[in-house]
Protein backbone atom coordinates (compact mmCIF):
# COMPACT_ATOMS: atom_id res chain seq x y z
CA UNK A 1 0.00 0.00 0.00
CA UNK A 2 1.32 3.49 -0.70
CA UNK A 3 1.80 6.46 1.01
CA UNK A 4 -1.16 8.84 1.29
CA UNK A 5 -0.51 12.19 0.91
CA UNK A 6 -1.14 13.86 4.24
CA UNK A 7 -3.76 16.52 2.41
CA UNK A 8 -5.78 13.79 0.84
CA UNK A 9 -6.34 12.32 3.98
CA UNK A 10 -10.01 13.29 5.34
CA UNK A 11 -9.25 14.13 9.36
CA UNK A 12 -12.80 14.36 10.93
CA UNK A 13 -11.78 15.48 14.60
CA UNK A 14 -8.76 14.54 17.16
CA UNK A 15 -6.78 13.38 13.73
CA UNK A 16 -9.61 11.02 13.36
CA UNK A 17 -9.95 9.96 9.36
CA UNK A 18 -12.66 8.98 7.76
CA UNK A 19 -11.94 5.54 6.12
CA UNK A 20 -13.16 2.67 4.70
CA UNK A 21 -12.98 -0.55 6.59
CA UNK A 22 -10.74 -3.06 5.72
CA UNK A 23 -10.97 -6.74 6.02
CA UNK A 24 -8.88 -7.01 9.25
CA UNK A 25 -11.07 -4.36 10.60
CA UNK A 26 -13.86 -6.22 10.69
CA UNK A 27 -12.34 -9.54 11.63
CA UNK A 28 -11.23 -7.56 14.85
CA UNK A 29 -14.08 -6.08 15.51
CA UNK A 30 -16.65 -9.37 14.77
CA UNK A 31 -13.82 -11.28 17.60
CA UNK A 32 -14.95 -8.46 20.14
CA UNK A 33 -18.11 -9.03 19.38
CA UNK A 34 -18.28 -12.42 19.17
CA UNK A 35 -16.49 -12.31 22.92
CA UNK A 36 -19.09 -10.27 23.92
CA UNK A 37 -22.11 -12.58 22.73
CA UNK A 38 -20.15 -15.78 24.98
CA UNK A 39 -19.94 -13.29 28.00
CA UNK A 40 -23.46 -12.61 27.53
CA UNK A 41 -24.75 -16.67 27.10
CA UNK A 42 -22.29 -17.03 29.75
CA UNK A 43 -23.78 -15.08 32.60
CA UNK A 44 -27.33 -16.08 31.76
CA UNK A 45 -26.70 -20.01 31.32
CA UNK A 46 -23.34 -20.80 32.60
CA UNK A 47 -22.48 -17.84 35.67
CA UNK A 48 -19.78 -20.31 36.60
CA UNK A 49 -17.64 -18.70 33.91
CA UNK A 50 -18.66 -15.30 32.93
CA UNK A 51 -15.59 -14.24 35.09
CA UNK A 52 -12.72 -16.47 32.85
CA UNK A 53 -14.35 -15.05 29.94
CA UNK A 54 -14.65 -11.61 30.64
CA UNK A 55 -10.45 -11.57 31.80
CA UNK A 56 -10.05 -13.43 28.62
CA UNK A 57 -11.36 -10.95 26.12
CA UNK A 58 -10.44 -8.26 28.71
CA UNK A 59 -6.87 -9.64 28.00
CA UNK A 60 -6.92 -10.18 24.61
CA UNK A 61 -8.21 -6.46 23.95
CA UNK A 62 -5.91 -4.89 26.32
CA UNK A 63 -3.19 -6.48 25.83
CA UNK A 64 -3.37 -6.47 21.67
CA UNK A 65 -4.11 -2.72 21.92
CA UNK A 66 -0.69 -1.25 24.33
CA UNK A 67 1.69 -4.43 22.96
CA UNK A 68 1.53 -4.05 18.99
CA UNK A 69 0.61 -1.55 15.76
CA UNK A 70 -3.37 -2.80 16.55
CA UNK A 71 -4.02 0.90 17.89
CA UNK A 72 -3.30 2.43 13.99
CA UNK A 73 -6.58 0.86 13.88
CA UNK A 74 -8.42 3.40 16.19
CA UNK A 75 -7.33 6.51 14.02
CA UNK A 76 -10.36 5.42 12.12
CA UNK A 77 -12.97 7.21 13.44
CA UNK A 78 -15.95 4.46 12.52
CA UNK A 79 -13.20 2.54 13.99
CA UNK A 80 -12.79 3.77 17.46
CA UNK A 81 -16.62 4.81 17.52
CA UNK A 82 -17.67 0.61 17.28
CA UNK A 83 -14.71 -0.26 19.71
CA UNK A 84 -15.91 2.44 22.13
CA UNK A 85 -19.44 1.18 22.23
CA UNK A 86 -18.64 -1.99 22.26
CA UNK A 87 -16.43 -1.40 25.10
CA UNK A 88 -19.47 0.12 26.86
CA UNK A 89 -21.44 -2.87 26.31
CA UNK A 90 -18.94 -5.17 27.73
CA UNK A 91 -18.99 -3.01 31.10
CA UNK A 92 -22.82 -3.65 31.71
CA UNK A 93 -23.05 -5.94 34.64
CA UNK A 94 -19.26 -6.98 34.04
CA UNK A 95 -16.35 -7.48 36.43
CA UNK A 96 -13.46 -4.83 36.46
CA UNK A 97 -11.57 -6.69 33.84
CA UNK A 98 -13.72 -5.43 31.70
CA UNK A 99 -12.72 -1.98 32.38
CA UNK A 100 -9.71 -2.89 30.26
CA UNK A 101 -10.35 -2.68 26.71
CA UNK A 102 -11.82 0.82 27.16
CA UNK A 103 -9.22 2.06 29.41
CA UNK A 104 -6.44 0.65 26.94
CA UNK A 105 -8.16 2.68 24.09
CA UNK A 106 -8.47 5.81 25.79
CA UNK A 107 -4.82 5.42 27.22
CA UNK A 108 -3.78 4.87 23.15
CA UNK A 109 -6.06 7.75 22.23
CA UNK A 110 -4.13 9.94 25.01
CA UNK A 111 -0.53 9.04 24.17
CA UNK A 112 -1.44 9.16 20.20
CA UNK A 113 -2.56 12.96 20.58
CA UNK A 114 0.29 13.90 22.50
CA UNK A 115 2.40 12.27 19.98
CA UNK A 116 1.26 14.09 17.45
CA UNK A 117 1.16 17.74 19.07
CA UNK A 118 4.97 16.87 19.86
CA UNK A 119 6.22 14.99 16.21
CA UNK A 120 3.23 16.41 14.01
CA UNK A 121 2.71 12.82 13.02
CA UNK A 122 1.38 9.60 13.30
CA UNK A 123 2.57 7.39 16.45
CA UNK A 124 3.41 3.80 14.60
CA UNK A 125 3.68 1.60 17.70
CA UNK A 126 6.40 -0.83 17.94
CA UNK A 127 5.16 -4.63 17.66
CA UNK A 128 6.53 -6.30 21.26
CA UNK A 129 7.01 -9.88 21.74
CA UNK A 130 9.42 -12.14 23.77
CA UNK A 131 11.47 -9.44 25.85
CA UNK A 132 11.88 -7.51 22.61
CA UNK A 133 10.76 -4.63 20.74
CA UNK A 134 10.29 -4.79 16.92
CA UNK A 135 9.69 -2.45 14.51
CA UNK A 136 6.75 -1.76 12.53
CA UNK A 137 6.19 -0.47 8.91
CA UNK A 138 2.70 1.35 8.52
CA UNK A 139 2.34 0.46 4.94
CA UNK A 140 -0.58 3.16 5.36
CA UNK A 141 1.90 5.91 6.85
CA UNK A 142 4.79 4.74 4.62
CA UNK A 143 6.84 4.21 7.37
CA UNK A 144 8.24 2.54 10.00
CA UNK A 145 8.53 3.76 13.59
CA UNK A 146 11.61 5.01 14.78
CA UNK A 147 13.23 5.95 18.22
CA UNK A 148 10.17 8.22 18.78
CA UNK A 149 7.59 5.94 18.55
CA UNK A 150 9.50 3.28 20.50
CA UNK A 151 9.52 5.50 23.49
CA UNK A 152 6.10 6.40 23.27
CA UNK A 153 5.55 2.55 22.99
CA UNK A 154 7.28 1.96 25.83
CA UNK A 155 5.49 4.24 27.64
CA UNK A 156 2.21 2.96 26.57
CA UNK A 157 3.08 -0.63 27.42
CA UNK A 158 4.02 0.38 31.00
CA UNK A 159 0.34 2.21 31.82
CA UNK A 160 -1.36 -0.28 29.95
CA UNK A 161 0.73 -2.75 32.18
CA UNK A 162 -0.49 -1.40 35.22
CA UNK A 163 -4.03 -0.30 34.19
CA UNK A 164 -4.49 -4.46 33.37
CA UNK A 165 -2.82 -5.13 37.05
CA UNK A 166 -4.95 -2.20 38.73
CA UNK A 167 -7.95 -4.07 37.13
CA UNK A 168 -6.96 -7.65 37.51
CA UNK A 169 -6.35 -6.86 41.51
CA UNK A 170 -9.63 -4.84 42.23
CA UNK A 171 -11.42 -7.97 40.39
CA UNK A 172 -9.61 -10.07 43.29
CA UNK A 173 -10.52 -7.92 46.25
CA UNK A 174 -13.95 -8.16 45.01
CA UNK A 175 -14.51 -11.29 44.76
CA UNK A 176 -12.61 -12.46 47.81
Amino acid sequence: MPKVNQSSRKFIFGKLEARKFIVSDYLYLAGYIIGIMLYVFASKYQPRNIFAISFTVSIICGGQTISSPFGLRFRNVYFSILWLILSLIFLIANYFTALIPLLTFILYHIIRMIFWKKNKREFIPYETGKGQMYRYKSYFEGRYGDLKDKRYTKILLGIGILIILLCFIQTIELKV
